[in-house]
Parts: C-alpha cells; sequence; structure tokens
C-alpha cells in the first residue's frame, strides 16, 4: 500500500513539472524595442509588452491570411515594412496613420476609398472578423505593425526569396 502512494506521488510530482509552471505571458522586450513614433510631427510612445504581445496575436489572427511576416501577398510591391509605410500617401509610418489606415483604408496613393476591399472595423458588414475589436485592439495592432521589424528582419519586404 505503502509502495503504491510513493508511485503516485512520484508519478504526480513527474507530471507536474512536466508544466510550464512560470510561462510568459507576453512578450519581453526592452523600452528601446517598444518605443515607436506616434504621429507625423515625431512625437513617440512606449508600449508595455502586453500591448505589442496583444497586438501581435490580433495580427496573426486577422491579418496573416494577406500579411504574412509583413509582406502583401495581393500586391508585392507594397508591404508593411517600414519604408514602404512612410512613402504612402499619406505616409503610415506612425501609430496614429496605422490607427487611421485601418479604420479608414485607402490605396498605397491615398486617392482610393478601400474600405470595401480592405479589411476594417468601420465595415463589420463586409468584414465580420474585424467586428469585435476595440479601439484598444486597434491600437494594438497597428502598434505591433510598428515593433515588428525590430522583431524580425525580414519583416516586409517581398514575398519571393
Amino acid at each position: 500500500m505503502i509502495k503504491r502512494l510513493i508511485v503516485a506521488a512520484i508519478a504526480v510530482v513527474f507530471f507536474v513539472l512536466q508544466f510550464n509552471l512560470n510561462g510568459a505571458s507576453a512578450l519581453e522586450l526592452d523600452q528601446e524595442t517598444l518605443t515607436i513614433t506616434l504621429n507625423d510631427a515625431g512625437e513617440s510612445v512606449t508600449l508595455t509588452s502586453e500591448q505589442a504581445t496583444e497586438g501581435q496575436k490580433l495580427f496573426v489572427a486577422n491579418c496573416t491570411k494577406c500579411h504574412l511576416q509583413g509582406k502583401t501577398k495581393t500586391n508585392n510591391n507594397v508591404s508593411l515594412g517600414l519604408g514602404d509605410l512612410a512613402k504612402a500617401e499619406p505616409p503610415r509610418d506612425n501609430l496614429l496613420a496605422l490607427i487611421d489606415y485601418l479604420e479608414h483604408p485607402t490605396s498605397y496613393d491615398g486617392e482610393d476609398d478601400l474600405s470595401e476591399f480592405h479589411p476594417n472595423v468601420s465595415r463589420p458588414d463586409i468584414f465580420p472578423e474585424l467586428r469585435n475589436l476595440t479601439e484598444d485592439d486597434v491600437y494594438n495592432v497597428a502598434a505591433y505593425m510598428l515593433v515588428a521589424p525590430r522583431l524580425d528582419e525580414r519583416w516586409g519586404g517581398t514575398i519571393y526569396f
């Protein structure tokens, strides 16, 4: 009887140790990596690790169908790399500009309204997968898009290798 109890106790300890007891729930990034450009005036904002992590989760869930690793499958000439975002009209290389784009998408040259073609939070009737995104969610996705190039040197660019 005692032998079975000891074996059972050892088995329980073994199985409990298989679980990661102190797993990280957020990306652990330094302040420099988490500091991004806020607006056209060049002001900056520092994100929390939780905001970056949440933005990454939402980006993966909602955007990677077309923008895997910051590339654009539907138009290989335009990526989510900081260089391409800066050349857009209006420039989209800051947090407020990306939030505006996610709410009211326009073509790269700013001439055409893409709200019926590009997923956005203003048209939940067309893009129901974005229906439940809050303002904080949109903020975090846009913020992640500005942090991602610092985390992955292949972010943006061409889909052809």
